[in-house]
């Protein structure tokens, strides 16, 4: 009896084990298709179950009409009624197909993250692919820190791809993600209301505004701060510093003044001494606030970019080795961006 109750036990908790994993795949399913959970996938396309159809404001006049002429036709008995009212039924029903194809088979695509700085656009790229058919009055709307904001019908052509456009003005330094976005249509008719749900696990950068003005460089290797813009202005200026320059230069290296003097072009020396090599780190930003710290930091990630400098960068949520170039910037302004997060802890970058 002792082996036979415990075997019902078992028995009892594997299938309580096997509902609750029913239930929690069941949930899963509709928190997706609801857009309920963001998706790391770059693309979702548009199947039958993700799309949800309802009359619009003009359909359910149409749909309260055609029920008063039925009424009407039964109680006096007119043929007329009847005809327009399984009219107007028929309409109904050929406005709920051609809503529901209008959707069905659009596939969405989300871009890279956007970065930029306060005050200014923070734009998310999405790219809509249209097989088979061409797709009218397709609109997007979503919201961002419970702004919404929303994009201007458009009208995909069939077998090809159109781009849109959501946009915020940034507010402030950090990550901002772009929340649950709703593709509805009401074309051809506007009876039907026709929308869906994409949730893209995606997220955009809203950078440190660098401190102006520009402060003097850290420069690597103990330098004075009180010499260093007189010794940069120097190597930037030293024939001694210069050479021909060859076709694949960087603009940003090259000797205006004294391209002006002479007429030839000139590039200034990558070997011009430790000067060209900037230490950029947390400590060296000695300033009480943390958004002061990262602007002047910034600035130093700017400034060393337009000077032609190599540099490291040293904070709190990581570093970058000694490099140069617009791919250590981007990297840079990043880690700034993010901050105090680690950016390899952040989920959705693009």
């Amino acid at each position: 009896m002792g082996a036979i109750s415990s075997s019902a036990t078992v028995d009892a908790r594997e299938h309580d084990a096997a509902s609750a994993g029913y239930v929690q795949r069941w949930r899963q399913k509709w928190r997706r298709a609801t857009g309920r959970s963001a998706v790391a996938a770059d693309s979702v396309e548009l199947v039958q179950s993700r799309i949800y159809l309802l009359p619009s404001g003009r359909g359910m006049f149409l749909i309260v009409t055609a029920l008063l002429l039925l009424l009407v036709g039964i109680n006096y008995q007119l043929s007329l009624a009847f005809v327009v009212a399984f009219l107007l039924a028929g309409l109904m029903q050929a406005a709920l197909l051609a809503s529901w194809r209008n959707l069905h088979g659009l596939r969405v695509l989300a871009g890279r993250s956007p970065q930029t700085q306060p005050g200014e656009p923070l734009r998310f790229a999405l790219t809509l692919v249209s097989p088979e058919r061409s797709r009218h009055g397709i609109r997007l709307d979503a919201r961002i820190d419970g702004e919404a904001i929303h994009c201007a019908p458009l009208l995909a052509q069939a077998d090809s791809t159109i781009a849109a456009t959501l946009a915020i003005i940034a507010r402030k330094r950090g990550i901002v993600r772009l929340g649950r976005i709703t593709v509805e249509t009401r074309a051809p008719y506007g009876l039907v209301r026709a929308w869906s749900y994409v949730h893209f696990d995606w997220a955009g950068i809203v950078e440190a505004t660098p401190e102006k003005p520009s402060p003097p460089l850290p420069l690597a290797g103990g330098a004075d701060e009180q010499h260093a813009p007189a010794a940069r202005e120097h190597a930037a200026h030293d024939p001694d510093t210069l050479r021909d320059y060859v076709a694949g230069d960087s603009l940003r290296r090259v000797a205006w003044k004294q391209v002006a003097k002479s007429g030839r072009w000139y590039t200034r020396s990558s070997e011009s001494g430790a000067r060209q090599e900037v230490a950029i780190e947390w400590s060296a930003a000695a300033l009480p606030d943390t958004e002061a710290r990262l602007a002047r930091i910034a600035a130093w990630i700017d400034r060393a970019d337009n000077e032609g400098c190599a540099f490291t960068l040293r904070l709190p949520n990581g570093g970058l080795d000694l490099a140069g170039g617009a791919q250590q910037c981007a990297d840079a302004r990043r880690l700034l961006a993010v901050f105090p997060e680690r950016i390899d802890a952040v989920s959705g970058l693009r």
